[in-house]
């Protein structure tokens, strides 16, 4: 596996920034601040390090739901994993079909088919928190979607993971679900900090 994502440089940048997490007590997330500093970057590997988000229980196996959605828009749900992909009108210019899949185990990630699409309006990927580690933690942590272009970057009983693009995201307190936009496909994960 030398030439993956997890090559002994990459496990090296990732071990630096998790040692560099662990600074602080990091068993619960961190109250977000007015000033929020700008997101390490790895510009050796060109990816990013996340922690991501866990489920409290994880899924036994991969889920997969498709549906033929277009120009009118459409949405998606996997409600055995929190997930509600939504379509809006004229993100496609004719019928796709899309594809969203739950990945198996406790990272709260996802992948998106067909890979590659891009969107003429952004979908709004939105995950249930109910079923999650965030559900114990007595702070509203900071929340993003991450991008991966290929599964085997997220570990995924831990959550860490080398990720392509951070995606700000929007945590909704009274229904306790985050909220971010997908302009082209492939696989998002749920990350904190």
């Amino acid at each position: 596996m030398a030439n993956g994502p997890f090559s002994r440089l990459g496990a090296r940048l990732l071990a630096v920034f998790l040692l560099a997490g662990c600074a602080r007590d990091a068993t619960a997330p961190v109250a977000p601040t007015a000033n929020v500093p700008p997101k390490p970057s790895s510009a050796l590997l060109g990816l990013l390090p996340v922690r991501g988000v866990t489920r409290s229980t994880p899924l036994a196996a991969d889920i997969s739901v498709s549906a033929v959605i277009g120009k009118q828009g459409g949405t998606i749900t996997i409600p055995e994993a929190g997930l509600t992909l939504v379509v809006p009108p004229n993100a496609v210019a004719s019928d796709v079909k899309f594809t969203a899949t739950a990945l198996a185990g406790r990272a709260v990630a996802y992948e998106f088919e067909p890979h590659g699409t891009t969107f003429a309006v952004p979908l709004k990927f939105q995950q249930d928190l109910r079923k999650t580690s965030l559900l114990s933690t007595l702070t509203a942590p900071l929340l993003d979607g991450a991008y991966f272009a290929d599964k085997e970057q997220i570990n995924r009983q831990t959550g860490l993971g080398l990720v392509d693009e951070i995606v700000p995201a929007t945590l909704d307190l009274l229904r306790f679900r985050v909220t971010f936009p997908i302009e082209h496909f492939s696989g998002y994960l749920v990350s904190w900090h």
